[in-house]
């Protein structure tokens, strides 16, 4: 704990002037109700000397109280006519800093009093400004001199130190600057001398000044002081941190770690928001993580501050930090190292830096080890495979931007040259995350820092606790690393925008609807190789009772909704990311009209934008269910209070949440999935040709949700292969497994579950080199078992144990959000 001592103060405190300036009021008769008061309270003016009026009601004598001694405004009053006077304010020129002037007019009848400012701008802004993160003194003590920069006299500087140890406190005997014409002027600081030989002493040291305007300026610095020996501790390497101080406990030496920063706190993107409970997040740990590496690349350590006020760190900071203290970490599965309860009193050195410094280290995902992990890494040749919504497509009536904590982060699918796959992670708090801009389509390269992390929203274990995380490395788990971008350009600086400039073709691709009413299925929105389905119908059931057609379009399924919107998000102006209502930017699929259809019934769902570009549900599509409409998006305030656009929904509850209602048709959505009288299951059925495809990889992506807001949707599930689409038991064995995966249910305001989400789950599988080179190659998406979510755990129920009592009730709504093969080009 820091003690708090002041060195010296130097405040403006100014006493209420007991001078007076009487305003009389000729015509003033007896009145009943006494009306005193200016139509204006506060006036800003130039700097320049200047005159102006003050407009005031009054119907009786009155007088004006100054606030606070201002000799530089003189006012005079008027005569009053009518109930209405006039006070002249003259200004002397300002040739300082801004300044303020308050005064009353107080009734000479009653009570009455009404406060007026008058601010005046200044020739000159203050400045105090200091190279030096830190500054260290001799053991010996004395007077250490240093130059800072300031305009300001060192009488109305403040100045606070806040010694790091409260036991050793006052051993500053004096702070100052040395007033000068010039702005370069001397800082002097006066210490005691340190009797300890192996203990040095610190402290963090405040000067400020706040003008007339309550404005501040102001610099921070670590003083340090070396020990009697004239020494500050020991300098170690990253790797003798790792070996001899990562023991879980405080570090008692005096040792000195030194590297170069790589993350960014202001972007909030460093660090795992920790979800408290279902419905609390602690915000401050992205504030307090520092990503601190070694000059040569080769490790990193996770730093973190013991407060959000002592991460003083900027990206690319050359740091040297005073660890004693602090407590040193081994994370283990996969091993990671952490240094926790640093303080800004433990900084030795801060040295700004550029990106230029940081080593170079390009990879592809099979290169990357542990020793990557908390250090910052290129992705060489990789892709955002879903080829829609924005970093975050979740649901953002449970996150930040409408003041929810229910969701601290999402984990985007990104794929590589090698069929390789990770989660690129960005926290609901990031800054830039959902600003309207449209992920990249094609290939290139990502950067950011190698971490590891779980996320339960994914996946989890029936009758899991999450305190059972710290020793059970499989829970949550979505792979051995994951990518923490720190800055916007991390994602989009060095990708392709265009998917036919990737390392991967499109086999085919399922973006939204694009129904074949005549034969019943759905076409691929990118090509035209196959089609989508589903086994609910009697063609596959052999029951005419066991088919679900929809009447609009007819189709084995019903549209679903999504949470693609581009963004700005939020629902208040007060909130993280203000309010922003209605289809601005749209849902992130523009359309390539020369290699991607849509069905001609539903036209009102296309955008076609003033720039010339086509988009599915763009701000211009004419659906009222989608945007605006051929006058696009123009403010918060020019929608309908009715209208059932995305992002608004028509309903004061659902604005500024990101929403795409299903009437949009961004996914594929369907009920019956598990056959009591046959104890088998349903499947989404996918046919494409391979024929004359030869590649070095060849894979699928699927992008899937459990959308019943009751629970009792399948839990588990498996992709298949086959060259046939016969579902019949005789046939399984030409099903061929690609994988194995879990679908999440969505989330519940009333019961939101650690296991529950508001985003969909994005999935790559690797297809095997043995489904090339067919007329027509099969895949099947569908539960292994009827085990499902009654709402109290992970999978705990059974699909027909919900309120009907039946599997094949409209009670089980798992969607379809994404679906594509991809192929290396050759």
């Amino acid at each position: 704990m820091n003690c708090r001592k002041p060195i010296i103060k130097f405040l403006s405190i100014v006493a209420l002037s007991g001078g007076m300036v009487a305003c009389a009021n000729a015509d003033a008769e007896d009145i009943d109700l006494v009306k005193l008061g200016a139509l204006e309270k506060e006036f800003v003016v130039e700097a320049d000397a200047n005159t102006f009026d003050i407009d005031i009601y009054t119907n009786s004598s009155y007088h004006i109280e100054r606030i606070n001694q201002a000799d530089w405004l003189s006012l005079t009053c008027g005569t009053t006519e009518n109930g209405k006077a006039k006070i002249t304010a003259e200004c002397e020129f300002n040739e300082d800093f801004k300044r303020k002037a308050g005064f009353v007019l107080c009734s000479d009848v009653d009570s009455r009093r009404d406060t007026v400012y008058v601010k005046q701008k200044a020739l000159i802004d203050a400045r105090i400004e200091f190279d030096n993160s830190s500054v260290t003194v001799a053991g010996a003590g004395g007077e250490n001199k240093s130059v800072i920069t300031t305009n300001v006299p060192f009488s109305a500087i403040t100045v606070d130190t806040e010694y790091s140890d409260p036991e050793n406190a006052g051993w500053i005997e004096r702070i100052e600057i040395v007033d000068s014409d010039s702005e370069k002027r001397e800082l002097v600081i006066a210490t005691e001398a340190n009797s300890a030989d192996e203990i040095p002493r610190s402290a963090a040291v405040s000067l400020s000044f706040t003008d007339g305007w309550d404005e501040t300026v102001s610099v921070e610095f670590n003083l340090l002081q070396r020990t009697a020996k004239e020494t500050l501790g020991r300098e170690i390497t990253f790797d003798e941190f790792r070996r001899t101080y990562a023991a879980n406990k405080k570090i008692e030496d005096y040792v000195i770690v030194e590297g170069i920063v790589v993350s960014n706190t202001a972007n909030r993107n460093a660090g795992e928001n920790t979800q408290l409970t279902t419905s609390t997040i602690d915000y401050t740990v992205s504030e307090r993580t520092v990503y601190l590496e070694s000059f040569d690349g080769q490790y990193g350590i996770a730093v973190q501050t013991a407060t959000a006020e002592d991460n003083v760190y900027d990206q690319y900071d050359h740091v040297q930090i005073l660890i004693q203290g602090a407590s040193g970490y081994l994370v283990e599965n996969p091993d990671r190292y952490e240094l926790r309860n640093v303080t800004k009193a433990m900084v030795i050195s801060r040295v700004a830096g550029s990106a230029s410094d940081v080593p170079v280290k390009e990879k592809y995902m099979d290169q990357l080890t542990d020793d990557d992990i908390y250090t910052y890494v290129t992705l060489k040749e990789v892709e955002f495979p879903v080829r829609k919504g924005a970093i975050t497509p979740i649901n953002e009536g449970y996150a930040i931007g409408t003041n929810a904590h229910r969701i601290s982060k999402y984990p985007l699918l990104v794929r590589d040259v090698n069929g390789d796959d990770m989660y690129m992670l960005t926290n609901t708090n990031c800054a830039y995350r959902s600003d309207g801009t449209r992920l990249p389509y094609g290939s290139g390269r990502i950067s950011g820092v190698i971490v590891h992390e779980r996320f339960p929203r994914f996946d989890w274990r029936d009758g899991a606790d999450p305190a059972e995380m710290d020793d059970d490395p499989t829970l949550g788990f979505i792979g051995r690393y994951q990518i923490r971008h720190q800055t916007k350009g991390d994602i989009w600086d060095n990708m392709q925008n265009s998917v036919e400039d990737s390392f991967s073709a499109l086999l085919t691709e399922y973006r939204y609807w694009n129904p074949d009413k005549e034969n019943q299925v759905q076409k691929p929105t990118y090509g035209t190789n196959g089609y989508l389905t589903h086994t609910y119908q009697q063609k596959y059931s052999g029951s005419e009772s066991k088919e679900y057609l929809q009447g609009t379009y007819n189709q084995h399924m019903w549209g679903g909704g999504t949470y693609e919107y581009l963004g700005p998000i939020g629902n208040n102006a007060g909130y993280l990311f203000g309010a922003n209502f209605g289809n601005k930017n749209g849902i992130g699929i523009v359309i390539d009209p020369s290699k991607e259809s849509w069905n001609p019934l539903m036209n009102d769902l296309v955008s076609r934008n003033p720039d010339g570009t086509v988009e599915w549900c763009g701000p211009y599509a004419a659906d009222k269910n989608a945007a605006c409409g051929t006058g696009g998006w123009t403010s918060n305030e020019a929608i309908a209070t009715n209208s059932p656009q995305i992002n608004y929904s028509g309903s004061t509850s659902l604005r500024g949440k990101g929403n795409v209602g299903g009437s949009c048709y961004t996914s594929f959505a369907n009920h019956f999935w598990w056959d009591d009288d046959t104890d088998r299951p349903y499947a989404w059925l996918i046919n494409f040709s391979t024929e004359g495809i030869t590649t070095s990889h060849i894979s699928m992506q699927i992008s899937v949700m459990n959308t019943q807001q009751t629970f009792y949707s399948p839990r588990f599930w498996c992709a298949e292969w086959a060259l046939t689409d016969s579902q019949a038991e005789k046939d399984d064995a030409q099903w061929n497994l690609i994988g194995e995966y879990t679908i999440p249910d969505v989330s519940v305001w009333s019961n939101t579950l650690y296991s529950s989400c508001v985003a969909y789950k994005s999935i790559n599988f690797e297809l095997p080199q043995e489904i090339l080179g067919h007329e027509n190659v099969y895949i099947r998406l569908r539960p292994t078992s009827d085990l499902c979510s009654d709402g109290s755990d992970y999978a705990n129920a059974r699909l027909n144990q919900s309120k009907s009592g039946a599997a094949l009730a409209a009670e089980h709504s798992s969607n379809l959000e994404y679906f594509a093969i991809r192929y290396n080009k050759q």
